[in-house]
């Protein structure tokens, strides 16, 4: 048996539950279980779950594990479902079976740490300013006010914060112009500001196991995140591309620092300069995969009822 964690709407584990010709389980962000009983002595390993759809479904049966985003909701309050977290983790993180990706709660690095370890590595990255007073970020933008100007984006993974007053949206990198610098007040969060690259091409890289899924991603309007056309695809264009052995294996020990063995990278490709920004443990997968016809959910299905 097969648990797979997701998000609620996620194309590509569709398309690899389509391919996976054997029993499986899914928790998504918003399903419901109920933990019906953990045994454990000397003699007795038991762990049975109950969900909207299933019953009684032993987790000693399972085979491999993907992690890959979503979480547990139990039916009862905040603290049962805290509980349930621990509970379960405790259970799957032991448990000597096949597993691709990592819980959240395993997380071992943030943007910060990646960029570094990159560096570390031999890639090139963008001059980055972290800094909650606006006079060091005045002057980080005068550095670059005659070259590409600079921009900023999200510290933490979470997409959505919220306060008394407004819901604010992380998710996209966004450039920080005069009029956002005047707004600014002297002391601010604290925030994360880089020099603006314009690359020749973007690269998304999905990563599974040590082997690497490229595609280069030619966006001809020159916006600063092509993720906001991925739906149009207007102007935008995904075609494989080979990385270069040297690249792949500076990305596979920055991979394996973080005891990572699933996840995609993103890097830019700048006169002749191959730039690191950023690696994301549960990225988008089937617009490069359907892009490029890459057919990773067989490789990723097969992985998965072989478990291995």
């Amino acid at each position: 048996m097969v648990l797979i964690y997701s998000k609620d709407v996620d194309d590509f584990v569709n398309q690899v539950i389509d391919c996976l010709d054997t029993e499986f389980i899914r928790f998504s962000e918003s399903d419901k279980i109920e933990i019906d009983k953990m045994e454990f002595s000397n003699e007795i390993n038991s762990y049975l779950i109950n969900t909207m759809y299933q019953k009684d479904i032993e987790f000693e049966k399972l085979k491999s594990i993907w992690f890959n985003g979503g979480g547990l909701i139990s039916y009862g309050d905040q603290y049962e479902d805290n509980c349930y977290e621990v509970l379960n983790d405790a259970y799957l993180l032991q448990k000597p079976v096949y597993k691709l990706g990592k819980r959240t709660s395993e997380f071992e690095f943030n943007r910060l740490d990646v960029m570094l370890e990159a560096k570390q590595q031999g890639f090139k990255i963008p001059h980055t300013l972290i800094t909650g007073n606006k006079e060091k970020l005045k002057n980080f933008f005068d550095l670059y006010r005659s070259k590409n100007g600079i921009i900023s984006k999200r510290i933490l993974d979470n997409y959505l914060y919220s306060d008394e007053e407004h819901n604010y949206n992380f998710n996209l990198t966004f450039p920080i112009t005069q009029e956002i610098l005047d707004e600014v007040p002297n002391e601010f969060a604290i925030s994360l500001f880089q020099e603006r690259i314009i690359a020749d091409f973007e690269i998304r890289v999905i990563y599974i196991d040590g082997i690497f899924y490229a595609a280069c991603i030619y966006n001809f309007d020159n916006d600063i995140d092509y993720r906001t056309k991925l739906r149009s695809m207007e102007n935008l264009r995904i075609i494989p591309f080979q990385l270069p052995s040297s690249i792949e294996n500076m990305l596979d020990k920055v991979f394996k620092k973080f005891n990572m063995n699933y996840g995609s990278a993103d890097l830019m490709y700048s006169n002749d300069e191959y730039y690191f920004l950023e690696i994301n443990p549960t990225g988008q997968v089937s617009f490069i995969n359907n892009a490029c016809n890459f057919y990773i959910e067989k490789t990723l299905a097969a992985k998965l009822k072989d478990g291995k």
